[in-house]
């Protein structure tokens, strides 16, 4: 058991390697009182990390804090991403937006279609999210729930080939059409407001793929 001789006598040093702030700080704060070395490892994204602290030679874990992450301008994500943590960041927001958001999205307002029909609904969001937000959650809504229609009657072979149908047109929005739209909007030979070229610096011109490529 993890009882007071364990951390007096059965350990010399304590490696962690911990996924949240409340562990880290309950196991640097046994450390601290029991004066044995910790060794805390961790990563964000494309970093990594790792501090030693030796009692009575080092401050703590806890003694200090890292300043916040500067956010990512969306803008950036979206059109002009030029680092690797901008595409980990985009990516992690592209799969909780498909795999979370929407889903819960779904479970939540699913019983009212069914009970309001789709007019008071729509009603219902409109008052709820305001005009623009409500008119792009019943886009969501709409395909999501259709989905989940065609699930009930289709057999497996069919629910196969519509999500292989799903991740090609996803495919093709991400990696091709925004991207044709974007160079339409700011061709090779573009300048900015200061009449700098406006695909230079940290502004990486795109290329659009197709599917087939993409392998």
């Amino acid at each position: 058991s993890f009882d007071s001789t364990f951390w007096s006598k059965r350990i010399d040093v304590v490696l962690n390697a911990l996924d949240n702030m409340e562990a880290r700080l309950f196991m640097d704060g046994q450390c601290v009182a029991n004066q044995k070395a910790l060794i805390d490892a961790g990563t964000l994204g494309s970093k990594g990390n790792v501090q030693v602290v030796v009692p009575h030679q080092s401050e703590s874990y806890g003694s200090s804090a890292d300043p916040p992450e500067p956010a990512i301008p969306v803008c950036t994500l979206k059109n002009f991403p030029y680092s690797i943590s901008h595409t980990i960041q985009w990516g992690r927001d592209l799969f909780d937006g498909l795999f979370v958001r929407r889903p819960r999205q779904v479970n939540k307002y699913v019983g009212d279609i069914l009970e309001m029909g789709l007019d008071d609904f729509a009603t219902k969001l409109e008052h709820e999210l305001g005009d623009q937000a409500a008119l792009e959650a019943a886009t969501e809504i709409s395909e999501d729930v259709l989905v989940l229609l065609e699930a009930g009657k289709s057999d497996e072979t069919s629910l196969k080939e519509s999500a292989i149908k799903w991740a090609i047109g996803l495919a093709q929005q991400l990696f091709h059409d925004t991207i044709e739209e974007l160079l339409l909007e700011h061709p090779v030979d573009s300048v900015d407001e200061d009449g700098d070229k406006f695909w230079s610096g940290s502004r990486k011109m795109p290329t659009p793929l197709t599917f087939s490529s993409l392998g």
